[in-house]
């Protein structure tokens, strides 16, 4: 009998320590961490798009803020020789030094201190003035399809860029060039009209592409090479 309640005694025991890691502290459920939000994207306000900017050397930018950013990062690229300038501030507002003349394209990257997550504006172009003139280049075009290091079956592949001009009475065309080699010098297709045409590749292999975009005064610009793989 006395064995009986001495093992009793113990499995009471320990039911009684089980039942109390519960409700005492340090051996319960923990709460999880409230949810992270990601830093949102922020909208351009100036220079604007498309536009002829400002006299003068320094550019001031602004956008909006965005939500649960704590630093911008204000990315610049001249679109002529593809130089990056790269600044980062807490303000909705910065003025960069540029040189006169140029064509450039702008976006804002918001970042949070509390995620590696990142939200990324709109991209925009524009010319900063410089000496007077009564007609300026197209803005260099942007390649979209191939996508750049991407891989295409052979036979008709799609090529599609976008075209722009601070000049809004200019009609565009454009030239496509491709080819094995970088920069490719073959032009296949010309004064083409639209942004987006086919072109027939059966061979495998490397190809280098660009767009070269005209306008009707005479001027033109180069889009730069994007690479693309064809295979089966």
């Amino acid at each position: 009998m006395k064995k009986i309640d001495l093992s009793l005694l113990i499995f009471i025991s320990l039911l009684m320590i089980s039942c109390g890691g519960k409700d005492g502290g340090g051996g319960g459920d923990v709460d999880p961490p409230d949810p992270v939000n990601p830093p949102t994207a922020s909208s351009l306000i100036s220079p604007a798009n498309n536009t002829e900017c400002l006299d003068g050397e320094n550019v001031e930018f602004r956008w909006n803020s965005s939500q649960y950013t704590d630093t911008y990062t204000i990315n610049i690229k001249n679109l002529l020789n593809q130089s990056v300038i790269s600044q980062s501030t807490t303000s909705t507002t910065i003025t960069i030094q540029l040189e006169k003349g140029q064509p450039y394209s702008w976006y804002i990257v918001s970042s949070s201190n509390s995620t590696s997550d990142t939200a990324e504006s709109e991209k925009w172009k524009f010319y900063l003035r410089g000496d007077q003139t009564s007609n300026y280049a197209p803005f260099p075009a942007d390649l979209k399809k191939p996508v750049s290091e991407s891989t295409v079956s052979p036979g008709n592949v799609e090529f599609e860029w976008s075209g722009s001009d601070v000049d809004a009475g200019d009609t565009l065309t454009y030239d496509l060039y491709l080819g094995t080699s970088n920069p490719p010098t073959t032009k296949v297709q010309s004064n083409i009209s639209t942004t987006k045409v086919t072109q027939s590749i059966i061979d495998v292999g490397i190809y280098y592409w660009k767009v070269v975009t005209k306008d009707n005064s005479g001027s033109n610009s180069d889009s730069g090479v994007s690479k693309f793989t064809v295979s089966n």
